[in-house]
């Protein structure tokens, strides 16, 4: 893809509508009215939901589907999923057993690892 034609907000949100099919009414319904962080909220408590299941493989799948979205995103779908979607991972972590978050995390790409971590550490600096 060329760099200078990053995917916009109506073109995620068709991409994510079609890969998350249960919710895809819903996920228009948001895109119809330019809510994309409704969109990635959406997308993160079909997640929680995948996780009180244990459907472990389909919530990797996701994870990585917002990550190919993130890649090709624009700055203000970067921004979006940074500040809603992979900060949502503490919560996911908090949900799960050591050993279910550590099997989760491994999957997760690097891009994300890298910005949940970096996220992380500034949090526990402002704690200090």
């Amino acid at each position: 893809m060329n760099p200078k034609r990053k995917i916009n907000e109506e073109r995620a949100a068709m991409y994510i509508a079609v890969h998350h099919k249960e919710i895809s009414e819903e996920i228009q319904q948001l895109s119809s009215h330019k809510n994309f962080a409704g969109i990635i909220q959406a997308v993160i408590n079909q997640i929680r939901g995948l996780l009180e299941k244990g459907e472990f493989v389909r919530i990797v799948r996701h994870i990585r589907y917002i990550a190919w979205i993130y890649q090709r995103g624009n700055e203000y779908i970067r921004y979006i999923i940074e500040n809603l979607f992979v900060r949502s991972f503490e919560g996911i972590r908090r949900r799960c057993s050591t050993k279910q978050w550590l099997q989760l995390y491994a999957k997760i790409p690097n891009p994300f690892k890298v910005i949940y971590l970096t996220q992380n550490n500034f949090i526990q600096t402002v704690k200090r």
